[in-house]
């Protein structure tokens, strides 16, 4: 099989999708695959810049792994153009990715299920302190806790991104992954629980070594709220209609409430990510699990 992996794109993530592409082609190259991808070309494309070059290869590819955090691919646009290539891709949907991309329509979405998400502001009538942060985008990029108007409107005027301000919800946070195997209904993964070092989960909280956050797992809770969180994952999974993976966050209160963050189709999945954490608590192959979602999206 010949697959390629479209990675790069020109956000705050694209060091992120860089290092999640170099980590899934070293499984796709893993003794551990068992022999169902022995063969198996890789080539990887870093977009914009490879992009072209793509395009002109396109035919000799069998399949393509969309490796890109945030706009480029996790918003569809990859996506698409495989689409019009005649090129199949795993992960999720054009639409799913769409959804997913977009904290304000995914949170529409996820409150059908009766999840709770945080309460939405306006700059005129925010209740201090609030968290401000990019609609479309994701690994916490540009998102920052303000405690004052005066601080809103420096934030704000530093930023051409579209952004929203929502309530800031105090508790414990947690992050479960979803992914789909064999008979393809979703499955949640082990929880982890993000214990801060910097004031939230931002950027240098999941990929600066000085200020990496410690993830728990197994995490410290009971097994009901445990439950409780794997469903409400499964349940953002899908109701945006998400397939083979993905991975949502979520805020518990004192109170036991659960709040819904942001969900993620395409998941990071560098050496430091959580999604490879979770599956090895979980004893999965991660070079098992991408050698079956290329192989059935292939046939399919």
């Amino acid at each position: 099989m010949n697959i390629a992996i479209i990675t790069g794109g020109e956000t705050g993530e694209r060091n992120v999708s860089i290092a999640s592409a170099k980590n899934v082609a070293s499984a796709l190259s893993s003794p551990e695959r068992g022999g169902g991808m022995v063969g198996a070309v890789v080539s990887t494309f870093v977009f914009p810049e490879e992009r072209a070059r793509f395009i002109e290869n396109a035919l000799k590819f069998d399949l393509v792994i969309p490796m890109i955090h945030g706009k480029g691919a996790e918003d569809g646009s990859v996506q698409q153009l495989c689409e019009s290539l005649g090129l199949p891709f795993i992960f999720s949907p054009i639409e799913a990715h769409k959804i997913g991309i977009d904290k304000v329509l995914s949170k529409e979405f996820v409150v059908r299920a009766g999840i709770k998400t945080a309460k939405r502001f306006s700059r005129t009538n925010a209740i201090f302190p609030v968290f401000v942060k990019p609609r479309f985008g994701g690994s916490s990029v540009h998102t920052a806790r303000v405690e004052s108007s005066e601080e809103l409107e420096a934030f704000l005027e530093n930023t051409t991104e579209e952004m929203m301000i929502e309530e800031s919800v105090s508790g414990r946070e947690f992050t479960v992954g979803v992914i789909e195997q064999n008979s393809g209904d979703p499955e949640a993964l082990p929880v982890i629980e993000i214990v801060l070092k910097n004031k939230f989960f931002d950027y240098e909280s999941k990929y600066d070594a000085d200020h990496l956050a410690s993830e728990i797992c197994p995490v410290r809770i009971d097994r009901i709220l445990s439950k409780q969180l794997q469903d409400a994952a499964v349940a953002a999974h899908t109701l945006i209609g998400a397939s083979h993976i993905s991975r949502s966050d979520f805020i518990v209160t004192d109170a036991g409430e659960i709040y819904f963050l942001e969900i993620n189709t395409i998941p990071g999945l560098t050496n430091t990510s959580l999604i490879p954490k979770m599956l090895n608590q979980a004893n999965i192959s991660f070079p098992g699990l991408l050698e079956r979602w290329c192989r059935n999206t292939q046939i399919s």
